[in-house]
């Protein structure tokens, strides 16, 4: 049941959308809303006071693959992305769907409402992070591409002078020879101590070309500048160069990245497990 005191609009198209965020001042885009059941803490629905509902517009719900790049519609479902498969999906993203509460909730949560969540970044986030995601965003009067880290802040955007709508999630159609996700904390459950960790690796013979370590929960962050002390180095890497990381990874991911002791720990040690697969 929905509180008494909202309106809800519903677009069946692209242009839709856009008139409607230029007309209804100060409206709410939505699609599934289990992120938004989620947090209710009443018996009844309690949404902002006007809605705009974008679930099912045909534009929205589309997957499109080319040599180059995969497109998703924001309102794809979880459980579309799951009956993709593995062969048709980046392992990460495929195993961090996977993990997401039950068949039931994918089938309405989206991932454009996934990493779109307000205050705590969910399970999808980490893996697009570390696959460098862009964004292509629908204001009420243009469209634009950004990528996913300058759309997203730790410290909470500057209320944009119009409303914003995720319309398209794009990564590189890129083989990764390694690919590992974690999630931390309670299963089902989303709390302080709730996070993503996200770890990627490309190789060349013997030589490691790319790697790409991302974390999502309370605040993200994929430490750039740690990343390119890994890209170069020989395979497999020796104690020493463990060694050196760990010792590196001590200054880069400190305590004042990292206040909470617990999700710090966790990190340190997925880190270190995942460097080891390359020894």
């Amino acid at each position: 049941m929905l509180n008494k005191s909202t309106t809800v609009y519903r677009a069946n198209s692209i242009t839709e959308i856009q008139t409607l965020m230029r007309n209804i001042a100060g409206i709410s885009v939505a699609a599934g809303c289990t992120e938004i059941a989620r947090r209710q803490t009443g018996r009844s629905l309690s949404l902002p006071t006007n809605v705009l509902s974008i679930a099912g517009i045909p534009d929205l719900c589309t997957v499109t693959k080319t040599e180059r790049y995969i497109d998703f519609g924001a309102c794809v479902t979880l459980s579309a992305l799951l009956k993709l498969g593995k062969k048709n999906l980046p392992e990460i993203l495929f195993d961090a769907v996977s993990g997401i509460a039950n068949p039931a909730v994918r089938s309405l949560a989206t991932l454009g409402g996934n990493i779109a969540a307000k205050g705590h970044r969910l399970s999808t986030f980490a893996p697009l992070l570390a696959l460098d995601a862009r964004l292509e965003v629908r204001t009420p009067l243009e469209s634009y591409w950004i990528p996913m880290t300058r759309f997203f802040s730790n410290i909470g955007k500057e209320q944009p002078k119009f409303p914003e709508c995720i319309y398209k999630i794009r990564i590189p159609a890129d083989h990764w020879d390694i690919s590992l996700y974690h999630r931390t904390g309670r299963p089902s459950f989303i709390t302080d101590s709730t996070a993503s960790f996200a770890f990627l690796v490309k190789t060349q013979k013997t030589i490691l070309t790319d790697i790409r370590i991302a974390w999502a929960g309370k605040f993200f962050f994929r430490k750039r500048e740690f990343e390119n002390l890994i890209i170069g180095r020989t395979l497999p890497l020796s104690e020493k160069d463990m060694a050196n990381l760990m010792d590196k990874s001590e200054l880069f991911f400190d305590q004042l990245l990292f206040p909470e002791s617990y999700n710090r720990a966790c990190f340190l040690n997925l880190l270190e497990s995942s460097l080891r697969m390359l020894t």
